[in-house]
């Protein structure tokens, strides 16, 4: 099992090996076209999202400077509207459901490492490798992430549910609630 077979199985993989590095380098060079086109070339940005990332949907807009590792892990819903210097780190996948709104300066982590630095760092052959562990995220359909917001590796946030500004979301948020905080933590469910 090469190390892209095992990320897409959820396996900890080698982020240095040659493959994941190929990737990285196609990914980062239609990002580096993403970011320079103007937000009046729409088609243009639809088609570079939809080469450089897992799955792009309909009406989706995704404001520059934007940043992904690989790309193939992330996967966009219909009408999805991702603000200003967004990071989504996809280790892991990163599912975005649909009509999502996703504040400036959020980021999103997919990917893990381990707290054993044995673990977290090989060195073979005088060359240093990154293991990553993916967790995945998942943002259900009809989620308002507000601006500065971190989601960290393994989170699902519900159906309806809003985070709000700065906060630190480290476990799930269910459906219909409002989280804030660091760690977030659930403030009220919000009303229909």
């Amino acid at each position: 099992m090469n190390e892209r077979e095992k990320q897409l199985a959820g396996r900890k993989f080698n982020s240095f090996a040659p493959e994941m590095v190929g990737i990285m380098r196609e990914t980062r060079h239609l990002l580096d076209e993403y970011n320079r086109t103007e937000f009046e070339e729409g088609e243009k940005r639809t088609e570079l999202l939809r080469r450089m990332i897992g799955g792009c949907g309909e009406d989706v807009t995704v404001q520059t400077p934007f940043r992904v590792t690989y790309g193939k892990n992330l996967y966009i819903g219909d009408h999805v509207f991702i603000n200003y210097n967004s990071s989504l780190l996809d280790g892991g996948e990163i599912r975005i459901g649909n009509r999502v709104m996703i504040g400036p300066d959020v980021k999103i982590y997919a990917g893990n490492h381990d707290l054993h630095a044995s673990e977290r760092f090989i060195f073979e052959n005088g060359r240093m490798e990154i293991i990553t562990i993916p967790q995945p995220v998942v943002i259900g359909d009809e989620v308002w992430i507000c601006g500065n917001v971190t989601v960290v590796p393994g989170v699902t946030i519900g159906k309806g549910a809003v985070i709000a500004a700065g906060s630190v979301v480290t476990k799930d948020v269910p459906p219909g609630a409002l989280a804030g905080g660091n760690p977030a933590k659930v403030i009220r469910m919000i009303d229909g």
